[in-house]
């Protein structure tokens, strides 16, 4: 019989609860991997790379925040000027629509943080 040449030579054992391991398997099955160690091997050869995008992704999203936080403020400035005039409700309606964009980089943020 020839030795499987492509068999690991170590091995590296994990504690998990009943739930986690269910939890493991049952999202490794949906990512159509046969078997939980195939899945746990593509995601740690992974994440070296996913943890570079993650960096730059969060960097950008940063930047983003801060550039329509900036612009919300400018926003409020010119709806404080017009709070007595007609144009109060256009001011009003952009700066709800900044701060439904900010709401939304923050929790794409949290996301990526996890």
């Amino acid at each position: 019989m020839k030795p499987n040449l492509n068999r690991t030579q170590t091995r590296l054992s994990v504690r998990a609860s009943r739930d986690e391991l269910q939890s493991w398997n049952s999202t490794a099955r949906e990512c159509g991997y046969k078997t939980l160690a195939n899945y746990f091997r593509s995601l740690m050869n992974s994440a070296p790379m996913l943890n570079a995008d993650k960096i730059s992704l969060l960097t950008e999203l940063k930047n983003t925040r801060e550039e329509v936080s900036r612009i919300g403020s400018n926003l409020n400035q010119i709806a404080r000027q017009l709070n007595s005039g007609e144009g109060f409700t256009d001011a009003n309606n952009n700066m709800k629509q900044c701060l439904k964009i900010l709401e939304q980089i923050a929790g794409m943020i949290a996301t990526i943080r996890r």
